[in-house]
């Protein structure tokens, strides 16, 4: 490898990256599937390393993992584990938490219509996405044989930036001096020991490498003894100090010196010569002014020492352009993340808990950027820079953090008020001599509320907070500690509900009935899952059903509430009740084969009347993808099985939609049923009208929910509904109260 600097190991130690096989993460909580991955990955090899595959059966297992083994180079991640976002969460510890940027993810999925492939592409370093059914072993190999050569080389790459990285903060320790210019002035204090001239003088002037600066225009960047005016002005200024006898013997001096690119010595003055241009476009001229003549010792050693003073220029202006590598956004032309998490990392815990962390998001800049190209973008993430540092002087640290963000440290003291910042937001950006509206969210985050979090951790949360203003679509948002508060909560229902789903144990059904309201007579029941958690709590449907959608554990709750219902429905025929239950499915398991494949089986071997069964859907899950539903949705009708559209008239697009919908009952929605008996009657008695009307046009049962009142009941009635359920029949019960219930209000078919 052609490199700056190569980097070899002392005999005995050892280098990650090196070991005799490449390790394999495979994150997935189906064990079957696991045994296929290990199964085609057995005898594979890859430049004459076989695979060590590692398994992990949820993402939290994978992170311990992970936090262990610093040289795995693929993670074979199944994205929907024990939350929706459980695979995002994952990717969040490698990249931000454990910082590991190299490993490849490849992600895979067994749900279809479940695609993260967008958000995974935009938010996240991801290598490749791919849906089970889709891979055999051969493109197994395929994928794991291209990430590896990745990560192969992008290893190497990093080693040899990592260890020069390891160099900056070394020689930045070594030494006070902060740049090429700090340096000269110290060169220049020191030659005066090495000629023994305790009271010479000399400048040092930086030439550019654009080969068209005059060289009596280069500027003086540092000087000592009697010519310290001159710093900052140009050499021309140099020669009127000079007799005019002596200024062309100077100029005739510099001018060689300048050609050759040679020192020149003389008993008098001396002119040097550095070349740094292979690193930062630049060169040094250096003039040594000498009060009485040199002999041939001191001019000797002034010779030698120029040569270390060469080799010290090329040093600092490698560190500075090592430092760029390192540590330097060039989009922003900002200092980056890497380096500000550097930075405070080495306050305390009192002096960072004294300070808060700001982000400035730029909205929208990628699509800009796809429209007019990377450089006018990064002419609006300067402009951006630009802005800050005139409104915000107070920030102590600016950097960088990712593509179209800007974190900024203030003192707690000095913080910004929250008018002060929408202020900023409301200033235009001026992008060379145009004004540009740009709209920036920010998210703000105090040290003090989190001191337990580490830096990195503390990164985490403010994205966390940044993305939740962005959802919210909240200009500015300050982070509260709730949302840990909350995340831990919604964690611990996530691990209780995996047990009982896997124990089939705390489930139960409650079932709500369905009456004629004309005579009371029920007609079926709705059946609810109700959760009863292991320490006896009863958890609300809308706190443990969101996460087990979001977790990809609705499937499994779905086949459960399936069977539950089919044992209902035999329980209630048993006694005598010929009544449908329907129950209700997330949009992702509607279309699961799964689902459709265990009502067809229930049917085929007469376990259940057709007619006795229905399934209920959201409005905006059948809107949503009612191309991709309404197939399934009609398999379903051609079985016989009810398909019923709940919370009917949310929906922005009902009624257009409407003639699309595959269902034989619409339920309209409580909200509705509520307003007529509220000072919005007027409003929701047109609504139910038009839904009624529209309804029985194209054939239609109507059932309306949440009815509480007589009067509600009525209203209802006189605008040609039939059917209804709410609490002014009966609440949600468990199926033995649901029998007695029946026992008094049931006369049998009509």
């Amino acid at each position: 490898m052609n490199e700056l600097f190569e980097f070899s190991t002392s005999p005995g130690s050892s280098v990650e990256g090196t070991t005799e096989t490449w390790k394999v993460l495979s994150v997935e909580d189906d064990k079957s599937y696991q045994d296929v991955i290990a199964l085609a990955l057995a005898d594979f090899t890859f430049m004459g390393k076989k695979i060590e595959l590692i398994k992990a059966n949820s993402a939290a297992q994978a992170a311990t993992i992970l936090s262990r083994h610093r040289d795995i180079s693929l993670i074979l991640l199944d994205i929907i584990m024990e939350t929706d976002d459980a695979g995002f969460y994952l990717i969040d510890t490698v990249r931000n938490i454990l910082g590991d940027s190299l490993v490849r993810i490849v992600l895979l999925t067994g749900q279809p219509g479940i695609n993260p492939r967008q958000k995974a592409v935009q938010d996240y370093d991801i290598a490749e996405y791919w849906n089970k059914a889709d891979l055999d072993a051969e493109k197994l190999t395929s994928i794991v044989m291209s990430n590896l050569r990745t990560w192969q080389m992008s290893h190497e790459l990093y080693a040899a930036r990592r260890g020069l990285q390891m160099i900056v903060d070394a020689s930045r320790a070594l030494t006070a001096k902060q740049d090429v210019d700090a340096f000269a002035q110290t060169v220049l204090e020191e030659i005066a020991q090495v000629i023994s001239v305790p009271n010479s003088g000399g400048i040092i002037c930086a030439i550019t490498n654009d080969g068209e600066q005059a060289y009596t225009d280069v500027p003086i960047v540092a000087a000592s003894q009697h010519f310290r005016p001159l710093i900052n002005t140009e050499l021309a200024h140099l020669f009127s100090l000079y007799p005019e006898n002596i200024r062309g013997t100077i100029r005739d001096a510099i001018a060689t010196c300048i050609d050759t690119k040679q020192h020149v010595f003389d008993r008098n003055f001396s002119v040097l010569f550095f070349d740094t241009s292979q690193f930062d476009n630049r060169k040094y001229l250096m003039l040594i002014d000498s009060p009485h003549s040199l002999d041939d010792g001191h001019l000797s050693l002034l010779q030698v020492f120029a040569e270390n003073i060469s080799s010290g220029f090329v040093n600092q202006a490698l560190m500075d352009r090592l430092s760029q590598l390192a540590y330097l956004d060039t989009n922003f032309n900002l200092q980056n993340r890497n380096w500000l998490i550097r930075e405070l990392n080495q306050l305390n815990v009192a002096q960072r808990n004294a300070c808060s962390l700001l982000l400035f998001r730029l909205q929208n800049l990628d699509a800009t950027e796809m429209m007019v190209g990377p450089t006018y973008a990064n002419e609006i993430r300067r402009a951006m820079v630009a802005s800050l540092k005139k409104q915000f002087p107070s920030g102590t640290l600016l950097a960088s953090w990712d593509e179209d963000t800007v974190a900024v440290v203030f003192p707690r003291t000095n913080l910004p008020k929250i008018y002060e910042i929408e202020q900023f937001r409301a200033l235009p950006l001026r992008v060379d001599t145009v004004e540009i509206q740009q709209q920036v969210q920010v998210g703000i985050m105090h040290f003090s509320d989190i001191p337990s979090l580490s830096v990195n951790q503390v990164a985490i949360v403010t994205n966390l907070a940044l993305n939740k203003a962005k959802f919210r679509n909240l200009h500015v948002l300050e982070f509260d500690t709730q949302m840990l508060d909350k995340l831990t909560q919604r964690m611990n229902i996530l691990s209780e509900l995996k047990v009982s789903i896997s124990d089939r144990r705390g489930f139960y059904l409650a079932l709500q009935p369905k009456v004629d309201m004309q005579n009371g007579q029920p007609v079926g029941f709705e059946a609810l899952l109700r959760w009863q958690k292991p320490d006896g709590t009863l958890c609300p449907p809308c706190d443990f059903i969101p996460i087990a959608e979001a977790s990809g554990m609705s499937l499994e709750l779905s086949e459960l509430v399936l069977n539950m219902t089919i044992q209902v429905i035999k329980q209630l025929q048993d006694a005598g009740y010929s009544l449908p239950v329907s129950f209700n499915l997330a949009y992702n398991d509607v279309s699961h084969p799964a689902i459709y494949q265990a009502i067809e089986s229930f049917i085929k071997t007469g376990q259940v009347i057709p007619s006795m069964l229905e399934i209920e859907i959201t409005e905006s899950q059948a809107t949503r993808d009612y191309h991709l539903l309404n197939p399934v949705l009609s398999k379903l009708i051609n079985l016989g099985v009810n398909v019923s559209i709940d919370d009917f008239g949310t929906g922005y697009s009902s009624l257009s939609q409407l003639t699309n919908l595959v269902a034989t009952t619409i339920k309209v929605d409580r909200q509705f049923v509520h307003d007529l008996t509220s000072p919005n009657r007027e409003n929701a008695l047109h609504v139910i009208q038009m839904i009624a009307r529209v309804a029985h046009r194209f054939n239609f049962d109507v059932i309306a929910e949440g009815i509480e009142s007589k009067e509600q009941e009525r209203l209802l009635l006189e605008n040609d509904f039939k059917f209804a359920q709410g609490f002014l029949y009966a609440k949600p019960m468990p199926l033995a109260d649901a029998l007695d219930w029946l026992t008094v209000h049931y006369r049998g078919p009509q």
